[in-house]
């Protein structure tokens, strides 16, 4: 099947010779055409993400173009008779800006609208734009995180949102289109394809800046920024130093969009190696605090200055440390709404729930994916049962405000300074008020470990992990019991002491939530966007060092007996 699309995809007028060039060149070496053939990209939690290169298994133009054209297919049947209008955003990867001229190329030929922006910008503010000019849809090529070969595609609804219930619909739509369907025109002179650019930033920035709780906090706080080669520099430094921190310091390295990221392994701020060269900066600025974008400044990462030595924040400990801060605020000003509603994911830590609690907030689970907590948010907006105040995930991504509907690192940026400054004038770091919760609420300790399997073989012993435990029920791990057993896939939450089941009222997605006796869990998810099998661990203690102990015993009993299950599959 796979030579066949690759005869197919060698063959076409539709695919350009560079494309072609580089199939022809592989003809010979059957496991890379497969790898390259033996599916299409799909749409995961992140949308579609791929490898740079041939093959419908690849982002390239003709995938970019497919895809384009089933999302207009799908926008000209669902509004038919309206005016129809996108917005496009790009990163600073490779081909980013082709890939999103191509996009904008074909919805100009499908006679939709398009709002491009001028240079690279944060996905964010893609999905306020969308918002802002009321467009139908928004599309932004971004891979996030992921390596320098990687690119991908992520596509909005008209709330700003990631698609999520017209997602199925959509892929159909893609699925459905052939090479010789796929219409395009010419970028340049389109009068379909309007370019934007600053009125948008200000518009953003102003908006932001209204979500600033104590505006007159005292900036006296030594600021270091890093936007990991990314698409947030100047967004993020132009809202800081409008907002007063004048003792902001970026990293000049890395300052500048670097497809490359050549001075980090990994741009990703969940990996403290990428703050390396931040830590050296702020050792020479005396920096209290230093904060690091992604490249598609989605999502931040905040390392503290206590007590002689710079300390990271796992998405977890910023997200509580935001949500505490935010409801404290609030409260304390008068300004917490009726019904406060916090969202957060299924793997995300459980102190949510103890923090909203003291507040009144009601919180409520996802799915994994920032594009759940987006369509919650419009529900409340719908049926205004609950005002949304914050929204996370373990993952580095945070949202105040609803003017945007995905993680937003220039909004969390901004609050994690005004809270670092706010509680250093009272004398405290961040790590201080972190364990004042911990001392509240519960120690709270989590990890999570990407297993990495790629490839079709990859796939394959990912599907037969993951339905090695959904057969084999574990009941118990680490000495302790393993009561309940939820099953996204089959939206069935499982009774292991009684027996008894219940219907889980989520879209079907394939994890496994396993849920211990004291409120602790493992999580086991199939990345949608990588090809790795991704491990949750939250662990509940009474302190730090039993939490530590027992975090390190459960997670080495599970690895173990994944690994015993990859042999017996070999």
């Amino acid at each position: 099947m796979y030579r066949e699309k690759y005869k197919i995809w060698v063959d076409s007028e539709f695919v350009d010779e560079e494309l072609k060039e580089e199939l022809r060149a592989i003809e010979k070496i059957d496991s890379e055409i497969e790898d390259r053939f033996y599916k299409d990209l799909e749409f995961g939690t992140g949308g579609m993400r791929g490898k740079i290169g041939a093959g419908t298994n690849r982002i390239n133009f003709v995938t970019v173009g497919k895809a384009t054209q089933g999302i207009a297919n799908y926008l000209k049947e669902k509004y038919d008779n309206e005016e129809i209008s996108v917005a496009i955003a790009y990163d600073s990867r490779h081909m980013s800006k082709e890939f999103a001229a191509k996009a904008a190329s074909v919805f100009a030929a499908n006679n939709i609208k398009v709002y491009f922006f001028e240079s690279l910008r944060p996905t964010p503010e893609l999905s306020y734009a969308v918002r802002y000019f009321n467009c139908k849809s928004g599309v932004v090529i971004t891979a996030s995180h992921n390596p320098p070969e990687y690119n991908g595609y992520k596509v909005y609804d008209r709330f700003g949102g990631q698609v999520v219930q017209d997602a199925d619909t959509i892929i159909e739509k893609i699925k459905e289109v052939k090479l010789k369907d796929i219409q395009t025109a010419e970028f340049e002179g389109n009068d379909k394809i309007q370019i934007i650019g600053k009125d948008v930033d200000t518009s953003y920035i102003n908006d932001i800046k209204e979500l600033s709780l104590r505006k007159e906090v005292d900036k006296n706080i030594n600021i270091v920024y890093t936007p990991l080669h990314g698409t947030g520099n100047k967004l993020v430094r132009r809202l800081l130093e409008e907002m007063g921190y004048i003792n902001l310091f970026t990293v000049e390295e890395q300052e500048e969009p670097d497809p490359e990221f050549s001075t980090v392994k990994s741009p990703n701020p969940e990996d403290i190696d990428s703050f390396e060269l931040a830590i050296k900066k702020a050792r020479e600025v005396s920096g209290d605090i230093i904060i690091g974008t992604d490249p598609d400044c989605d999502r931040v990462g905040a390392v503290v200055w206590h007590k002689g030595e710079y300390i990271p924040l796992n998405g977890n400990e910023t997200g509580a440390l935001l949500l505490n801060y935010i409801l404290e605020t609030r409260k304390e000003l008068g300004t917490l709404p009726e019904n406060p509603a916090v969202v957060k994911t299924i793997v995300t830590s459980e102190i949510a729930d103890r923090i909203a609690s003291k507040y009144k907030a009601e919180t409520f689970d996802t799915l994994t994916g920032f594009k759940y907590i987006a369509e919650l948010m419009q529900q409340f907006e719908d049926t205004k049962e609950y005002n949304f105040l914050f929204g996370y995930e373990e993952s580095y991504g945070y949202l105040a405000g609803t003017f945007v509907r995905d993680k937003d690192a220039v909004i969390a940026s901004m609050l994690i300074c005004e809270m670092a400054a706010y509680y250093k004038k009272l004398g405290k770091t961040l790590i201080d008020v972190l364990y004042e919760l911990y001392e509240e609420h519960g120690y709270y300790i989590e990890e999570t470990v990407s297993l990495t399997f790629a490839g079709v073989t990859g796939q394959n012993k990912m599907k037969a992990i993951m339905e090695f435990f959904r057969e084999n029920k574990l009941s118990s791990l680490a000495g302790k019991k393993i009561p309940t057993i939820n099953d996204y896939k089959m939206s069935v939450s499982f009774n292991l002491l009684d027996g008894t089941t219940e219907k889980l009222i989520y879209p079907k997605s394939d994890v496994l939530k396993f849920s211990f006796e004291d409120g602790s869990w493992i999580v086991l998810r199939p990345s949608g966007t990588e090809p790795k099998l991704k491990v949750y661990f939250s662990i509940k203690g009474e302190d730090k060092d039993s939490s530590l102990k027992m975090l390190e015993l459960t997670k080495s009993e599970i690895l173990s007996l994944i690994d015993r299950i990859q042999i017996n599959i070999d």
